[in-house]
């Protein structure tokens, strides 16, 4: 078809060629429309696994911060058990050097204090 044919044929003819247009471009948006859709669907897979993977995060954070808080418990209950010990020795030393200093040791028994702590007993 020569372009004088084309044109001749596109002026009798023009509501034609406007359908056959708008056909072409409704069909194009369609696909267009299509593809958008699919990928919507794809992006709330990946919003439902990163969800997922989320909660799952969100338990490991709360079990770790449990496990926290008990090994702070437990590290406060030893510091008083060491201090309390500590404060034992402290007084069981203290009786013991002042045995020692109001008795004459090279020459006398030990105090029964004295040999008590030396023995560990309480």
């Amino acid at each position: 078809m020569s372009l004088a044919a084309s044109i001749k044929f596109a002026k009798g003819h023009w509501q034609l060629l406007v359908v056959l247009f708008l056909v072409a471009l409704l069909f194009g948006m369609n696909q267009r429309i299509d593809a958008l859709n699919a990928d919507i669907g794809q992006y709330q897979k990946d919003n439902d696994e990163l969800s997922t993977a989320l909660t799952g995060r969100d338990k490991t954070i709360n079990s770790l911060k449990g496990a926290a808080d008990a090994d702070r418990r437990v590290t406060e209950e030893q510091l008083k058990i060491e201090q309390q010990k500590r404060a034992k020795a402290d007084v069981e030393n203290r009786t013991l050097r002042e045995a020692l200093e109001h008795s004459d040791c090279s020459n006398q028994r030990l105090p029964d204090s004295a040999i008590d702590i030396l023995r560990r007993k309480a």
